[in-house]
Formats: structure tokens, C-alpha cells, sequence
């Protein structure tokens, strides 16, 4: 038997996966399109694509301003109001959901409320990202994930719903029941890799979705249903999901690692019994987790919350034939990511979840949370809400699920709709930024063009001023203060009053001369009545004699 096996899984979200990345989507780094619901995220680099220089002169004039909430907000509000340039050159789009489109629209560049003092806050809108590829933007089920699920369906079939002692702490109970520290810890002989996007290109690879708090069960005060804090309080949280929308999205790897050839050293390896198979390790996630989905499924139902489309779907796939796959040990069920619910990561006879209460009061304990989060379109629904964080894993698959593939299908198909018109808008928007573009650095070049020639112009100016003899280069000073139509008249006048003398006197004359004579005005021999020519033939003779002279 080979030292290392490996497993081919194929992961499948049932519900939308949300797993932090440290990271969000805020306004200064994405827009919402209002009418499509679809969410661009753009860099500093697509900001400055996208805008001209009109544009970009708005954007300084905002930012250069005093960096408060109000500068902020101003910038929320020019992203937003020049959205369609900035889509050009920003992601993907991705879908949100109708209520957090609304959302957007009417907090964008708003503040949310004003603090005491009248300090206002602003509406930041942050959206946490999922994990992802920084390359392509696609989401990911770091290994990391999958393998603390898995560990923890291990850990409760060890310790088999037992009670643990009071003061046993969480590391302190694994080690005892997985019978091993660090180096003889049995889940060191199973490597999972991060699982990537694999999903149909013509389908989103995210969504956004509101998360919502509910109570698990009804508590009556007054006759009336008591809300969880949270809902009273209007808490969501603006998350970006991995969706229910695609078969087999995500491919990753599990590896074995058998040390059957090994001496054993029970200081160097985990014990014996702990060296599972994949098979042990299926059925060990499915006897942690189907339970707790039927759980959560029945919770839904009986509190109306459910979305019944997806409820309807993913029961009757469990009903055709899914369950005997699990019990097969082809397939299992995990569930990862953010608002998992505490029950699937705690175990069984051990599990202690903190119940917070209201301001002041000491938080109780239980052995079941009192709320439940669930992945909404609407903040304030009270229905068509899904739960978090369940997936389908396949081990190495060779056919497909076909009630899976018709199931997930039947609600890709407005997704499929949705992508390609995202795709053609976007298309065409960057069409259309590239004739800008065109246009824009035609303008430019032109500009350029005037100001190189007005440059070279001077410059010949200036060479030309420079060649001139001293009295060339007065005439050419006085001229740049009388209207041009006046030269030859004032000229005279000044030589008549004696401003010059000698050879200057006749450089001045000659001047006047062909001044008149390009202006026309040059008529020394005329014979004629004309009174004006009779005029223009004085002052031609009057500057013939300092020529003469």
C-alpha cells in the first residue's frame, strides 16, 4: 500500500458558505448598480481609468478637502454617481440581493445617525468578503476550514456524547481524547488542500446576502412573540457568500498518510485506532452533521423561516438516494464558515454555549443556542431565508448526482441570465471608456501639439528679437504698445518729434515706409483729388526726406 493516498473531493454548497477573509468591500472600493443589483469592486488604478481629467480634478477638489465624515461621504456620492465609468474598468460583477441594493441606494454618501453630542456617523456599508484568490477573485475553502470541520465530527464520535469534566479545558479534552499532544496528534496524518473555484463560468461565483438573527424557538411575552437582541436592535451583517447555485464548484484534495510500513513509536505516532480511512472519516461527518442539518431543517419549518424552494429541493434530494450514498461512504455532509451555529463546533455531552443577556445581566449557559443566524434578501423578513455554511463533499466522483445537478439548475437558470447581461454591460461599458479614452487622448495630443508649437513660435521670437540691431529692437518694443492699425502714424509722429537721429532717424523712416507701403499707403507721386491719398501722399514725402536727409 502506497505511503500517501489521496482523495479527489468535490464540493458542493447546499446553503451560502461564508468564510472571512479579513477583509471587506467598502464604498471607496466598490458601487452597486441600482437597477441590475450587481456589485463591481475596483482599485485605485480603475478609479483613475475611469475618469478624465475633469473627473479626477472633482475627486481631488473632494479629497483634499478635511478628511471627516462629510469628505467621506462626498466620495461615496461621486463613485457612485459616476458608477458606470468605474465599472468599465472594475471586476466582475457579483449579485446582491435586492434588499441590500435598496440598502445601498438609500444610505449611499448618507450618515446613518448621530451620536450624542451630534457627532454624526457615517454609513459605512462594509461588506466582508469571502475567501478568495487574490489572482482571480474567486472563492476558496481554505483547507484549513474543511479540516477543522472534519476534526470536529471526529472528536465527538471519540467521545460518543460522554460528559467531560467542568474544568476541562478545550485542548486539554482533545488531547485526552484523541490520546496525543502536538506531535502525536492523529489529524497530523490527514492534509487537506484548499479547495478552488470550479464552477460554470457563465455563473456568479459569489453572492451578497444579509445574515439575520432569529430566536430558535418562540417565547411568548404578553401574547406577543419576543424578538432575539439582535433583531430588535435591527443587527445584520453584510456578508459575501459562495451560493447554492453550482454543482461540484470547488475542487480540492485529501491525503492519508499510512504508516502501516513504520515501526511504531507510540512518542512519535498517533495510536493505531486513530489511523482512519476516508470511509471513516465520511461516516464519522455524517453522523455529526446530517443530525444537526435535520435539526436545523426542522427549526425552519416550524418557524416558517425557511425559503421553501430551496427547503422543497434539498429534502427531496436527501429523499432520492443521497442518503444511501452516505451511507455508502461516498459522499458526507461539513459544515464550514461564519454562522455555522455553535452546535456544529461543539461536541455532543460537552457542549456549554455561552448565552449572552441584556446590558448587566450575567450570561447563561446551555446546551443549545437560543438564536440562529440565516442568509436573507430582505434585513426585516420573517421568511425565504436559508441557513449557513452547509456543503456536500463527493470523494472521487465518477457520474454525477443527477437529482443534485436538475435541483441546482433549476435555480441557476435566472443566475445564468443574470451573468450574461452583467458580461454584455460590461462589455460595452468598457467599449465605451475606450472611445473616451480615444477621444480624450486625441484632445491631449492636440493640446500638446498647440502648446509645442506655441513653445517653438516663442522660441523663434526670441531669436528673431535676438538677431535685430539695437534700433530694430526698439522699433519692435514701441510697435507691441500701439494697436497695429497705428503703426506707421505714431512711428512718424515720435520721428517727427526727434525720439531719433541720424542713422537711427532713417533706420525709423524706412520702417514707416514699409508699413505704408504693405498697408496700401504709400503714395508720394499721387496727382489725384482724393482727400484721404492726398493725406497718405504728405506723409510719404514727409518720410522720403529723412530718407533723404
Amino acid at each position: 500500500m502506497s505511503f500517501l493516498q489521496q482523495y479527489s473531493l468535490k464540493f458542493t454548497p447546499l446553503s451560502p458558505v461564508h468564510i472571512g477573509a479579513n477583509e471587506t468591500y467598502e464604498p471607496g472600493n466598490y458601487v452597486i448598480d441600482d437597477e441590475t443589483l450587481a456589485l463591481h469592486g475596483f482599485d485605485s488604478h480603475a478609479a483613475l481609468a475611469g475618469f478624465d481629467e475633469r473627473d479626477r480634478q472633482q475627486l481631488l477638489a473632494i479629497v483634499g478637502g478635511k478628511p471627516d465624515d462629510t469628505m467621506l461621504t462626498k466620495v461615496q456620492a461621486f463613485f457612485h454617481n459616476n458608477r458606470e465609468k468605474l465599472i468599465a474598468h472594475a471586476n466582475p460583477a457579483i449579485p446582491v440581493a435586492k434588499g441590500v441594493g435598496d440598502l445601498y441606494r438609500k444610505r449611499i454618501g448618507q450618515t446613518a445617525q448621530h451620536e450624542g453630542g451630534g457627532r454624526r456617523v457615517i454609513n459605512k456599508l462594509e461588506i466582508e468578503r469571502t475567501f478568495y484568490n487574490p489572482v482571480t477573485g474567486q472563492p476558496i475553502f481554505p483547507g484549513s476550514s474543511i479540516k477543522g470541520a472534519i476534526r470536529t465530527a471526529l472528536l465527538d464520535k471519540i467521545n460518543n456524547g460522554k460528559r467531560a469534566d467542568r474544568n476541562e479545558r478545550n485542548q486539554e479534552l482533545q488531547q485526552r481524547l484523541l490520546e496525543g499532544n502536538f506531535h502525536t496528534d492523529p489529524l497530523r496524518l490527514v492534509s487537506l488542500s484548499d479547495a478552488h473555484w470550479h464552477g460554470d463560468r457563465n455563473l456568479p461565483a459569489q453572492v451578497v446576502n444579509f445574515a439575520v438573527n432569529r430566536k430558535r424557538k418562540p417565547v411568548l411575552l404578553n401574547g406577543h412573540l419576543v424578538q432575539s437582541q439582535a433583531e430588535l436592535s435591527n443587527l445584520t451583517q453584510l456578508l459575501e457568500c459562495v451560493a447554492p447555485i453550482a454543482y461540484q464548484s470547488l475542487h480540492g484534495n485529501l491525503t492519508l498518510h499510512n504508516t502501516d510500513s513504520v515501526r511504531h513509536d507510540k512518542h512519535k505516532l498517533p495510536a493505531e485506532k486513530f489511523h482512519w480511512t476516508m470511509k471513516d472519516i465520511a461516516e464519522a461527518c455524517n453522523r455529526f452533521y446530517v443530525h444537526l442539518f435535520n435539526q436545523e431543517l426542522q427549526i425552519l419549518k416550524d418557524r416558517g423561516y425557511a425559503d421553501t424552494v430551496w427547503l422543497n429541493g434539498v429534502e427531496r434530494l436527501f429523499d432520492n438516494g443521497l442518503l444511501q450514498q452516505m451511507n455508502a461512504g461516498k459522499v458526507f455532509l461539513l459544515r464550514v464558515g461564519r454562522h455555522s451555529g455553535a452546535e456544529a463546533m461543539t461536541l455532543e455531552g460537552v457542549r456549554s454555549i455561552k448565552i449572552m443577556k441584556g446590558r448587566g445581566e450575567k450570561p447563561d449557559y446551555a446546551s443549545q443556542p437560543k438564536t440562529i443566524w440565516l442568509a436573507a434578501d430582505e434585513a426585516d423578513t420573517k421568511n425565504t431565508m436559508k441557513p449557513f455554511g452547509w456543503v456536500l463533499v463527493e470523494i472521487d466522483p465518477q457520474t454525477e448526482n443527477t437529482d443534485c445537478v436538475d435541483w441546482l439548475e433549476k435555480s441557476a437558470d435566472r443566475w445564468v441570465t443574470w451573468q450574461t447581461q452583467q458580461n454584455i454591460r460590461q462589455q460595452t461599458l468598457r467599449k465605451q471608456a475606450t472611445e473616451r479614452l480615444l477621444i480624450e487622448q486625441q484632445r491631449q495630443a492636440e493640446q500638446q501639439a498647440l502648446v509645442a508649437a506655441e513653445q517653438q513660435r516663442q522660441l523663434e521670437e526670441q531669436q528673431r528679437l535676438a538677431n535685430l540691431s539695437p534700433i530694430d529692437q526698439e522699433i519692435e518694443a514701441f510697435l507691441k504698445t500701439v494697436p497695429e492699425p497705428e503703426w506707421d502714424t505714431r512711428l512718424l509722429q515720435e520721428l517727427i518729434k526727434g525720439r531719433w537721429q541720424d542713422e537711427d532717424c532713417k533706420a525709423v523712416a524706412r520702417k514707416i515706409k514699409d508699413l505704408m507701403i504693405a498697408a496700401d499707403k504709400w503714395m508720394p507721386d499721387f496727382t489725384g483729388s482724393n482727400k484721404q491719398k492726398l493725406k497718405f501722399k504728405e506723409r510719404s514725402q514727409k518720410v522720403s526726406g529723412f530718407l533723404d536727409g
